[in-house]
């Protein structure tokens, strides 16, 4: 099967394993913890620098026909097929020279 984000990040990357935990407050500041669910996810910050303008308005219209981090889709990372979202307000992008631009994104996986 072929991942749906198509584009290659550069090899260096940060990976942050997340647990999802329900945080629950109550009045008398007693705070009550339970997992979600009992498998880690990965949360991936990508860049992606020195990449062609081409390239990075395919990938901001991919992330805006995805409504953000509204919906799922996949992305291979080192070989490994990988579901999940942009995370909420992480793509940016910045110009380096006329027509090249540096971007990234941060991606959290997500079980399905």
């Amino acid at each position: 099967m072929s991942a749906d984000f198509s584009y290659s990040p550069d090899f260096a990357y940060r990976v942050t394993p997340d647990y999802a935990v329900l945080i629950s407050k109550f009045e008398n500041n007693y705070e009550q913890r339970r997992l979600k669910a009992s498998s880690k996810l990965r949360r991936f910050e990508l860049v992606f620098r020195i990449r062609q303008k081409s390239e990075m308005d395919a990938v901001k219209s991919f992330f805006e026909n995805k409504k953000g981090a509204l919906t799922a889709f996949t992305i291979d990372i080192e070989g490994e097929e990988v579901k999940g979202r942009f995370v909420e307000g992480s793509f940016w992008y910045s110009l380096y020279r006329y027509q090249i631009y540096n971007y990234g994104f941060t991606f959290q996986e997500v079980l399905e």
